[in-house]
C-alpha cells in the first residue's frame, strides 16, 4: 500500500498535457527529486502521455487518463499512468538498434526506449481492463 498518493484524472486530450506535466513536476518536487531527474521525468512522462493521447482511445471518444504519484519505499518515487484503452504492453516492444543509421532502423519504438532510459525502471500491468504503466525513480 502506498504511503502517500496524489491522483489527477483528465480526458486523454492534448489540451490536458500541461496540467498533467505540472502535476507530475509538483509531485516530484514535493518528494525532493533532484532537478536533473525532474527534467528526465518530464520528458519520459510526456512520451507516455502522448502515446495514450494518440493510441489508447478512438479519436471520437477520448477516455480518461489517471496519473498517480506515490512512494512505497523510502528513497523512490513512483509515477503511474492508467487508461482504459486497448491493451498495449510497451515492454513487449523491442528496443531499437541505436547503432544503425536512421535509414536502416525499423520505424517505431524509440519513444518507449527513451522512457526506459530516462527512468530507473518501467513496468506494465493490465488490471481490471486498464493499462497501467509505472515509472520508478530514485530520489538520490
Amino acid at each position: 500500500m502506498a504511503q502517500t498518493e496524489k491522483i489527477l484524472t483528465r480526458k486523454a486530450l492534448l489540451k490536458n498535457l500541461d496540467s498533467f506535466q505540472e502535476f507530475i513536476t509538483d509531485c516530484a518536487r514535493q518528494y525532493l527529486l533532484p532537478e536533473d531527474r525532474i527534467l528526465k521525468l518530464q520528458l519520459a512522462s510526456e512520451e507516455a502521455l502522448m502515446n495514450i493521447f494518440s493510441y489508447a482511445y478512438p479519436d471520437d471518444a477520448p477516455g480518461d487518463v489517471t496519473v498517480r504519484c506515490f512512494h512505497q519505499k523510502a528513497g523512490e518515487l513512483l509515477i503511474s499512468f492508467e487508461d482504459s484503452g486497448e491493451a498495449f504492453d510497451v515492454l513487449c516492444v523491442d528496443d531499437p538498434d541505436t547503432t544503425l543509421s536512421l535509414e536502416d532502423r525499423d520505424v517505431g519504438g524509440l519513444g518507449i526506449f527513451f522512457m526506459k532510459q530516462m527512468t530507473d525502471a518501467v513496468w506494465y500491468a493490465r488490471k481490471e481492463n486498464k493499462n497501467i504503466l509505472t515509472f520508478r525513480l530514485s530520489l538520490s
